[in-house]
């Protein structure tokens, strides 16, 4: 298996060698990470909190980006709901069980490259139920999407 998985890499162009390369590590990062293997290739950090505001970051990669070469909107979206989703567990605890019941995603402006910025707070965080909202920006500042989300605490 091997030689086979070395003899189609080198029919590969450099480009394509980089992103191969990229994806190998990121699945050999998962084995040590709690991060899924999105989350790795999306280069998803959470950077901390600034008063009642949480806040993420990922990077726009070609291969996370579609035929236009604009960051996929599913991949927007799992930023946002995975930023939302580790709001919930840094605010309630990993004791606190939560998943997603519901994500409303407004699409705004395209990235194509660079870093994302997701801004998260809490609408409601009550004993069943949480609402977050969350706005994401590029580079520049400009604000490339935006979301509310309702989440499910499960009973432990």
């Amino acid at each position: 298996m091997r030689d086979q998985m070395l003899a189609l890499f080198d029919t590969l162009s450099a480009d394509d060698q980089a992103f191969m390369l990229r994806l190998l590590e990121a699945k050999i990062r998962t084995n040590q990470s709690p991060l899924v293997y999105i989350e790795e290739m999306m280069s998803y950090q959470f950077k901390g909190q600034d008063g009642d505001t949480f806040v993420h970051t990922m990077e726009v990669r070609p291969e996370i980006s579609n035929r236009y070469g604009m960051l996929h909107g599913g991949i927007l979206s799992t930023f946002i709901d995975t930023a939302m989703g580790a709001t919930c567990f840094v605010k309630n605890g990993q004791e606190t069980k939560t998943v997603t019941l519901d994500l409303q995603v407004r699409f705004l402006k395209e990235a194509k490259q660079g870093t994302l910025t997701c801004k998260t707070r809490f609408q409601k965080n009550g004993r069943t139920i949480a609402v977050l909202e969350s706005h994401v920006y590029d580079a520049k500042g400009d604000i490339v999407g935006s979301a509310t989300g309702t989440f499910f605490k499960i009973p432990a």
